[in-house]
């Protein structure tokens, strides 16, 4: 489901986004000033909005920064110098501490207002991270393992969704969001674990 979202997305998103593209490569921005960006506007703007219980603006502020993630890798391959493998690192660790600011933020709030909620934050963001784990350890066995029914895109769609739901009053949405991620994950980690399964059998 995950991988199939984003390739139905990706031709359309391109189209629209190649004339800022083209504009962002003409000026020398690069990808990784780009993905910079990105990461650590997301990453302030979550630490700062989120713990303070300013959740629907803080997706809004988030959203907009994520949205950096459209542009790198287009930049990269329209620019001369393509995309390169320090690159895919930089971003691929941006990503990964933004997402850690997300849930960081949403449980330093909840640390003072809901034992509950803290526990389910834990859970959700355990799982989470080991998707990704398991994916980067499959990669270092040299075995390709993307897919999976919940991407990192949908993951951070369900989180910050819930997030602005919870900020606009509706309270029971920030649990069945972290619920959701944490189910939704376990079944993408089973799936991978399948695919390198399968892969060295």
């Amino acid at each position: 489901m995950g991988i199939m979202l984003q390739r139905s997305l990706r031709d359309p998103v391109a189209r629209i986004i190649q004339p800022f593209v083209r504009f962002l490569v003409k000026i020398g921005i690069t990808a990784n000033i780009i993905s910079t960006l990105g990461g650590l506007g997301s990453t302030i703007a979550a630490l700062y909005f989120f713990s303070k219980g300013e959740f629907f603006v803080g997706v809004l502020v988030v959203a907009f920064f994520v949205l950096f993630d459209l542009f790198d890798g287009a930049v990269a391959r329209a620019s001369q110098s393509g995309e390169s493998k320090w690159g895919a690192l930089l971003d691929s660790t941006l990503d990964r501490i933004s997402d850690a600011a997300i849930f960081i933020g949403g449980l330093l709030f909840f640390l003072k207002t809901s034992d509950s909620l803290t526990v389910i934050f834990l859970i959700a963001a355990t799982a989470a991270f080991l998707v990704s784990y398991v994916k980067a350890r499959a990669e270092s066995l040299s075995i390709k393992c993307d897919g999976g029914i919940a991407e990192r895109s949908e993951r951070l769609i369900i989180v910050l969704v819930a997030y602005g739901l919870h900020g606009l009053g509706l309270n029971y949405a920030m649990a069945i969001g972290m619920w959701l991620v944490t189910i939704l994950s376990i079944v993408t980690v089973l799936q991978r674990m399948m695919i390198v399964y399968k892969a060295v059998k």
